[in-house]
């Protein structure tokens, strides 16, 4: 039942998005809370507080209204693009990102983008203590190479994820936790591709699609 599927798939990506979200929306509220009770020597750290969170709130809206809305299908064609928009939601804490192949900033396809930022996506979730995120598109033959690597102790797929990439894993089977490596297969197959993983080597999660 396609109805099916798609509703529930909605329904737990929406989960996951607010989950995102709430954070950073609710250190704004705290912020304007704290705004509403202190004298004017603590003004200063509360709008300080204000500001950092919804620029958060800000760079995270952005991220997902492109890796999950139509608009990233076509408004993301330079590597530059993808990267900015990555780097303020992933990059914040313990995890750091690096581009081997930002110098030649090479042109995206439509869709590539959006593909590019999902893998990153779920590749950060393999590293729970942080690491480094290496993305990049390389070519591959008429077509182009997407990859993201996970570079951290420890770094693994969560148990739950894991079938996702391997097994044709049904949609009931579908958690808040899944689902955003679910949509992210199924956006490689939409694009005419297959994301591979290769996790033999320790240390390395490496996620990979090849697109023409």
């Amino acid at each position: 039942m396609p109805e099916f599927v798609d509703m529930r798939m909605i329904g737990l990506l929406s989960s996951h998005l607010c989950h995102e979200l709430v954070n950073p929306v609710s250190a704004v509220n705290n912020g304007i809370e704290l705004l509403l009770d202190v004298g004017d020597d603590m003004r200063e750290e509360a709008m300080s507080l204000i500001e950092n969170s919804a620029q958060r709130t800000a760079k995270r809206l952005q991220f997902y209204r492109m890796a999950y809305g139509t608009a990233g299908m076509s408004a993301l064609d330079e590597l530059a693009q993808v990267k900015e928009l990555t780097n303020g939601v992933l990059g914040e804490g313990r995890l750091s990102l690096e581009w081997p192949d930002e110098a030649r900033n090479p042109q995206l396809r439509p869709g590539w983008g959006r593909m590019l930022m999902n893998m990153a996506a779920a590749a950060a979730e393999t590293l729970p203590r942080g690491g480094v995120l290496v993305c990049g598109i390389g070519d591959a033959g008429n077509g182009a190479l997407l990859y993201v690597e996970a570079r951290g102790e420890p770094v693994r797929l969560d148990e739950t994820t894991r079938p996702v990439f391997f097994e044709d894993v049904p949609v009931e089977n579908l958690t808040p936790r899944n689902v955003h490596s679910y949509f992210t297969v199924k956006l490689a197959g939409s694009l005419g591709g297959h994301i591979r993983i290769l996790d033999d080597q320790e240390g390395v999660v490496r996620f990979e699609v090849g697109l023409e």
